[in-house]
Order: C-alpha cells, then structure tokens, then sequence
C-alpha cells in the first residue's frame, strides 16, 4: 500500500516516526552516494530540520538550507530533502527539484503525507529516490502519546542500503 502511495518500488516494515524516517533516508543517501553534504529545502518543517541534523551531527555530515525554487547543490552533495506538500502546505515542483539534485548525482529525498500522495502525483512519479513519510495521518490511534509511525521507501536498486526490516 505504502509503495503504491509514493510510487516506489520497495517499502520497509516501519520507523520511529516521520522525522527519523527523513532522516534515516538522508543517511541511507549518504550511503549510497558516499558523499557527506545534505542539502535541507528551508520550507521543510522546523523539526524535521532539527532532528535531521541532529543525526547528521554525530556522523560529520554537514547540512545547510537551500531555496527548493532555485536548489544551489553541488557535486558532493548526498541528497536534496524536501517535504511534499511542504510545511506550508504548498506543492513545490518537483520535476525541477529532482532534475537539480540528480543534475549533480545527489538523490531526492522527500517526505510526503501519505494523504496527499492519494491526492495529488506521488513522489515516485517525479523520480523521487528515497520518499519518506508519518503514518499517523493514515488513521493510527494514539495510545499514551504514542505510537507514531514512520514510512519509508525507496527504489529497488537502493534495497540493501535500507534501515529496517523488509
């Protein structure tokens, strides 16, 4: 179901939540570019930024905020992580994002509400790499302040670099 919502190819048996499963992805794109920069769109939500380089800080990857209309990445750049609708709930471009990270041989990342992805074209269909998301919206009930959980999926040809479980 989870696949079929993103478009994508390959989904894992669940994370923590939505931020460290955005982040997990981040690092599995480290992984699998070998390279330590991640480039984080500023309209991505304030706590998934947070959580993102607080992961990242341990590891000596460096992050930093790019504009998602105009992404400044370079060739040692991992990944572009972005929010699909963004925190403000705006539809960016897709196409033009995933053409600037992929243009520089970083993979997109992003994290959609898997209630949009039933709305609107999935991440997969703009050649997303990693896409991520909250199950929560999807209509788990909380129980004591929890549990939350975290989507996570990604293309076939990234399947062993995956954190989880199949």
């Amino acid at each position: 179901l989870v696949c079929n919502l993103y478009g994508m190819e390959v989904a894992n048996a669940g994370m923590y939540d939505g931020a460290t499963s955005l982040a997990e992805g981040v690092l599995m794109a480290c992984r699998v570019t070998r390279r330590d920069r991640v480039a984080l769109a500023s309209t991505l939500s304030p706590a998934y930024r947070e959580v993102i380089r607080t992961y990242c800080q341990a590891q000596g990857i460096v992050t930093r905020t790019v504009s998602p209309a105009s992404p400044e990445i370079d060739d040692k750049t991992a990944c572009l992580a972005v929010q699909y609708p963004n925190f403000y709930g705006y539809l960016e471009d897709l196409t033009l994002i995933a053409d600037a990270a992929h243009s520089q041989g970083a993979l997109l990342v992003a994290s959609t509400d898997p209630i949009a992805a039933g709305l609107f074209q999935p991440p997969g269909h703009y050649d997303a790499d990693i896409v991520t998301g909250e199950g929560q919206p999807l209509g788990i009930p909380p129980s004591f302040g929890g549990p939350y959980l975290g989507l996570f999926t990604t293309k076939q040809e990234f399947l062993r670099q995956m954190p989880s479980r199949l």
